[in-house]
């Protein structure tokens, strides 16, 4: 775990930095990316992703939509819900930010084989879903008892 945490915080602080020629934090570059995987996620599911309160990831979100960058809608399923939408703006955005993290991502691994590479994500991969599997697994289990 230590090496893992360090690895990443050495990346998303130079992910942190290069952004701010952007004017995007990672945390905004991160809701954007999953709000164009994700189109009409609710703010509330944005947290739960993030691992923050609704209320934090809701000033999140308001202050992307102030910039014009994400549009927020009423929920066909229920009017209370808000989903959140990448805007043309945001879709630039993005993509100008994406283009800085590829960049990162690649001196961060250029020392790594494609191989050596492409086995580190199926690891990560493995291990982040059993780690997200894992809380719904003991819950369910503590409902069977």
């Amino acid at each position: 775990m230590y090496l893992l945490n360090q690895a990443n915080q050495a990346v998303r602080s130079r992910l942190e930095q290069d952004l701010r020629s952007i004017s995007l934090t990672g945390i905004q570059y991160t809701v954007l990316s999953i709000v164009a995987a994700r189109d009409g996620i609710s703010s509330a599911e944005l947290s739960r992703r993030f691992f923050v309160t609704p209320q934090t990831m809701n000033e999140i979100v308001s202050g992307l939509e102030r910039r014009g960058l994400l549009a927020r809608v009423e929920s066909p399923q229920s009017r209370r819900i808000l989903t959140a939408r990448l805007t043309e703006a945001g879709s630039k955005l993005l993509a100008e930010a994406d283009n800085i993290a590829d960049q990162i991502e690649g001196e961060a691994f250029s020392h790594l084989s494609d191989r050596d590479f492409d086995e580190l994500r199926r690891l990560l991969r493995v291990q982040l879903n059993a780690v997200r599997e894992e809380p719904a697994e003991k819950k369910a289990a503590a409902a069977a008892s």
